[in-house]
């Protein structure tokens, strides 16, 4: 059940995912946000389910402007493909970051479905020592107990989010990698009601409410910072 409080939520929320969705739709042209050179930190910024990159622009604007180097993942298209399918391109983006900055640590930072990627990828590297590993991932309103409100909404993009899904179910019995994983979350999320910090990972809960609004909202941006300061330090 929707409670009264989420209504507001809801509407704000839908409005944001507006304007990035036209944003998306009318400006073709590729992210040229890179942060400033020789950056010690660079952060893979990874998309949510049905979101093209520039919704991730906002955090990914103030992320530079702390001195961190950006790079996003714009062949996720609106990032419809099941997780594991979605795995090996954000891993090429990690390669490609490794290549180009061999001294720099990498971190993956994740909204919504993004996250749930991000840990696919760090537990599958662990498997791979002799390829670039991600130092750590910043979850934010990541559903990775999955969310009761997946059945509302039809489609398999979807309802790979159900608890039931044997794709979740997988990923949170491989806990090797959730020691390197911060996870931020929202005061109420409308598309995850009732999330919570899975054990064994670290985590924190904004004041500010939206499953999509977050993005761009400083009190986010200063959260994601402090999360990978921890995982970097």
């Amino acid at each position: 059940m929707i409670i009264p409080g989420e209504v507001a939520v809801w509407a704000r929320d839908y409005l944001f995912a507006a304007r990035m969705h036209l944003r998306g739709n009318l400006d073709p042209r590729p992210p040229s946000l890179t942060g400033p050179p020789g950056a010690r930190v660079h952060v893979v910024l990874i998309p949510g389910v049905v979101e093209r990159w520039p919704f991730m622009e906002p955090l990914g604007r103030k992320l530079a402007a702390a001195g961190l180097g950006v790079h996003f993942v714009p062949d996720l298209g609106r990032n419809l493909a099941p997780v594991l399918e979605s795995v090996p391109i954000v891993g090429r983006v990690v390669d490609q970051v490794a290549a180009a900055h061999p001294n720099a640590m990498i971190v993956l930072v994740g909204h919504s479905k993004g996250g749930l990627i991000g840990k696919r990828l760090m537990v599958d590297r662990a498997l791979h020592p002799d390829r670039p590993q991600p130092t750590g991932l910043v979850a934010l309103a990541t559903p990775f107990a999955g969310s009761s409100r997946a059945w509302l909404i039809r489609g398999a993009a979807i309802r790979e989010f159900d608890p039931s899904n044997a794709m979740l179910r997988a990923l949170a019995a491989e806990p090797s990698a959730d020691a390197r994983i911060h996870v931020v979350l929202p005061r109420i999320d409308p598309h995850v009601p009732g999330n919570e910090v899975p054990e064994g990972m670290q985590g924190v809960r904004l004041r500010a409410s939206g499953h999509f609004r977050p993005l761009a909202t400083a009190e986010a941006a200063q959260a994601v910072l402090h999360a990978i300061d921890a995982l970097t330090s």
